[in-house]
């Protein structure tokens, strides 16, 4: 039998990134604003995590998928990545079903956080209600579920681009071009230097739909670059990728340190590119290391923010200094443990119902 292949190395760059999102989350709610780590983590490092996540999924689905136009029996009806004439839409639904049903289930998982929020607020039920739905459909109720509408839409755009008949030059150029408008329109740093136009799009656009960083502005460019590395064959070296990596990643410090970007940078985009091209080097064989590693990847992500309202609710009783570092014990660590724990009983035949959660 056919040994499966496993990017061991994109397996480790997800976990890192997803703890990354997880300490950018803690650093935004728990550390001070004078802190020197919402620049380091909020704004600089934290900021590759999506774009890679974008990436590697992109990677992972359509290498999946061969080649519709390399496909010489076609148009003769005969299967390929899982469907038929329609070229790799069977796939791509299931997947996007997939997305769609694990972003029904984690809104469900953070009710009790929902519900905890609005006990203690002091908007009325009407307007929470309002608020809840509002966000459920624009972008998202806990912060890091947003990642989950804006992957699917952007399957659906670049896949439907791609069937059309658009190259994959010209999907990173029209992705593209939605990607630097949007890190235009999400910074007031660039905004207020754009052509009134974009302002008054902004001002328009920003109470109906949140945010820039969703499917179509943010999400469609970096899976059309997804879709790129699944379908090249060729790899650069890796000198070349270590020193854009690096490049890129000073870039990007000194893009956030003066343009004060939280959300979306622009020099991100090189970063995540070298950076995927030098850990995708490392692949191989099985191997249940890297397995549970992908699994816990996941469970952090998705989780670690319950794990900020247990140290809350419990911060009375903790012994220990609220310091910067102190914090981060309290909070990363039971949340790594957590996430190590889950992912090795989904491997057993009686908990595997929870690998239908990640």
């Amino acid at each position: 039998m056919k040994e499966k292949k496993q990017y061991c190395g994109l397996d480790l760059l997800k976990f890192v990134m997803a703890l990354l999102v997880a300490a950018r989350h803690m650093i935004q709610v728990f550390y001070p604003a004078e802190s020197r780590w919402r620049l380091v983590i909020g704004s600089w490092l934290s900021n590759l995590a999506v774009p890679i996540f974008f990436i590697i999924a992109g990677f992972l689905l359509f290498r999946k998928i061969p080649d519709p136009r390399r496909c010489k029996d076609a148009d003769a009806g005969y299967s390929y990545g899982g469907g038929n004439k329609t070229g790799g839409w069977s796939v791509v639904w299931r997947y996007v079903w997939r997305i769609v049903k694990l972003y029904l289930i984690w809104c469900v998982i953070y009710w009790p956080i929902d519900i905890y929020n609005w006990y203690h607020g002091t908007a009325t039920i009407a307007e929470m209600v309002k608020a809840y739905i509002h966000s459920f459909f624009v972008s998202s109720t806990i912060a890091q579920l947003w990642y989950l509408p804006a992957l699917a839409l952007a399957c659906l755009i670049v896949w439907t681009g791609y069937r059309v008949g658009l190259k994959i030059w010209m999907l990173l150029i029209l992705t593209g071009a939605l990607f630097v408008f949007g890190c235009i329109c999400d910074n007031w740093y660039f905004t207020q230097q754009a052509p009134m136009k974009i302002q008054e799009f902004v001002w328009w656009y920003a109470p109906k739909f949140v945010t820039m960083r969703n499917g179509l502005f943010y999400g469609s460019f970096y899976l059309a670059l997804g879709l790129w590395f699944s379908r090249k064959t060729w790899r650069m070296p890796l000198l070349l990728a270590l020193a854009g990596s690096l490049v890129s990643l000073a870039l990007m410090y000194k893009e956030v340190s003066t343009c004060f970007n939280t959300n979306m940078v622009f020099s991100a985009a090189p970063a995540a590119f070298f950076l995927t091209e030098l850990f995708m080097r490392a692949e191989g064989g099985y191997s249940r290391f890297f397995v549970t590693l992908r699994k816990m990847s996941e469970w952090v992500y998705f989780s670690h923010f319950y794990f900020f309202y247990f140290f809350s609710w419990t911060v009375k009783w903790n012994p220990l200094p609220l310091t910067e570092k102190n914090i981060a014990l309290c909070v990363l660590v039971p949340m790594i443990l957590f996430a190590w724990i889950v992912s090795v009983l989904s491997g057993r035949e009686r908990f595997s119902w929870l690998g239908k959660l990640i």
